[in-house]
């Protein structure tokens, strides 16, 4: 009578040990997860494997590594990275967090253009497919590239253990491909696909013009309604000594608190200016808000910015640059005229608010507000903020713009939202080698020749 049993299951990773269960191997010691990453890449044909420079940790020794070529180093970008990711800390976690060695945002940053990560689950967690690749379009979301994404359970080769399995793709035709394959070796896996575009793509692409025409796409940066020293301000700081981009902080002279000089000596990327006297809106009911706009008598409006002027020259010293920045971007026209006989030089507002000319001032505008003040300071949707610092670089590119670009931030009232954007912001553009942030003294040069030529002139 022949025998019905079942043959037992052979491991996949040395070709002839018996395997019971989810155990693993007592001749190599692979575990299920090994297993499963052979079993899951080895339905795929070679030449999508071969040619690729992959990062493979020992915690996969599933992964045959005769498919890849040899790490050429970690500071090229790899075609292939395979990862196991940790379960999600709780259960309305946006993702699994991958290991502590290989940061999902590190993973995808060091992908080349057709780059692929492989990662495998460290453990099933009930949800199917198509539920965690939601949740992890969700947290990739937060990575300012495009990306596709294919979810799917792997069952151990030589038992029943089930684990969840992603892999993201930099390139949609390489997804597709991917599917096509996957789904021929095993369509049982029925992966769910699914993508974010980039919203930074047409940022990116007005950025590659200013590349290939070897010009200098300068930038600045503006934040306003500094009063003092805190949490936000040394993230503001820690963000522009990354990115190497100075800032110009508008500090609120009525409300600053005197420490703040003291506090802001060791921040090296920071400059200040004056933003009005105490930022108290003047303006009547339902008009657009003004602390210095023409409803105010000029010579009440004139001795608050002459005593925010003085303060700011107490406080800051020598480190104070002779800008204003009214508040709500607002500022009469006489006003204007008298900044120079304050002691200000230089003025900034709003791109796109009319102005009066005034001879010995030196105004330059922002271009891009990164906050919706409609939502409690939160973000702009990015794709349009994208789009429209794309269109200003474009307007400069044309000479249709004779200023550098500003970005406008509020560091102090930044929901989370806009500080995320403003970090993939700042990713994107260190992106492209043309780009270059001006320091203030270099944006308001002529604010401060003006500011020397009185001094010498008293």
């Amino acid at each position: 009578m022949a025998d019905s049993r079942a043959p037992a299951p052979c491991c996949n990773l040395c070709g002839g040990a018996a395997v019971d269960g989810g155990a693993a191997c007592a001749v190599c010691g692979g575990s299920a997860l090994d297993r499963m990453a052979r079993d899951g890449l080895s339905g795929l044909p070679l030449g999508l494997l071969d040619w690729r420079q992959a990062r493979l940790p020992a915690a996969l020794p599933g992964l045959n590594r005769q498919w890849f070529r040899p790490d050429a180093g970690s500071g090229a970008p790899a075609d292939f990275i395979a990862a196991v990711l940790a379960p999600a800390a709780t259960d309305d976690a946006a993702a699994t967090a991958p290991a502590e060695t290989l940061p999902l945002a590190a993973a995808m940053a060091a992908l080349s253009a057709r780059g692929v990560a492989y990662f495998i689950g460290a453990a099933a967690d009930g949800a199917p497919p198509r539920q965690r690749l939601d949740l992890m379009l969700q947290r990739l979301a937060d990575l300012p590239m495009a990306c596709s994404v294919l979810a799917f359970d792997q069952q151990d080769p030589c038992g029943a253990a089930r684990r969840p399995g992603w892999l993201l793709f930099r390139s949609d035709q390489d997804a597709a491909l991917w599917l096509r394959h996957l789904l021929a070796w095993n369509p049982a896996l029925q992966p769910a696909s699914g993508g974010i575009a980039d919203p930074f793509a047409p940022l990116r692409a007005e950025l590659a013009e200013w590349q290939a025409a070897r010009a200098d796409c300068t930038l600045w940066w503006r934040d306003d309604d500094l009063v003092r020293s805190g949490a936000p301000l040394t993230r503001l700081a820690a963000m522009s000594q990354r990115y190497r981009a100075p800032v110009l902080m508008a500090v609120i002279p009525q409300r600053a608190d005197p420490a703040l000089a003291r506090d802001t000596a060791a921040l090296p990327t920071l400059s200040f200016c004056q933003h009005g006297w105490g930022h108290v809106n003047h303006a009547p009911e339902g008009a657009p808000k003004s602390e210095f706009g023409a409803e105010r008598a000029p010579a009440v409006a004139r001795a608050e910015l002459e005593r925010g002027h003085a303060r700011m020259r107490e406080l800051f010293g020598a480190r104070f640059m002779p800008v204003l920045v009214p508040p709500w971007n607002s500022l009469a026209d006489p006003l204007v005229a008298a900044l120079p006989a304050i002691g200000l030089y230089g003025l900034s507002q709003y791109y796109g608010l009319p102005h009066a000319a005034a001879g010995g001032v030196q105004r330059v505008d922002t271009h891009i507000d990164i906050v919706d003040w409609r939502v409690k300071a939160g973000v702009h949707a990015p794709a349009m903020l994208a789009e429209r610092l794309a269109a200003m670089l474009r307007a400069r590119r044309h000479g249709a713009l004779d200023e550098p670009v500003g970005i406008l931030s509020h560091h102090y009232a930044m929901a989370e939202g806009s500080w995320h954007f403003l970090g993939q912001l700042h990713a994107v553009l260190a992106e492209f080698s043309c780009v270059r942030w001006l320091s203030p003294q270099q944006v308001f040069g002529d604010a401060l020749a003006r500011q020397r030529a009185a001094s010498c002139a008293a």
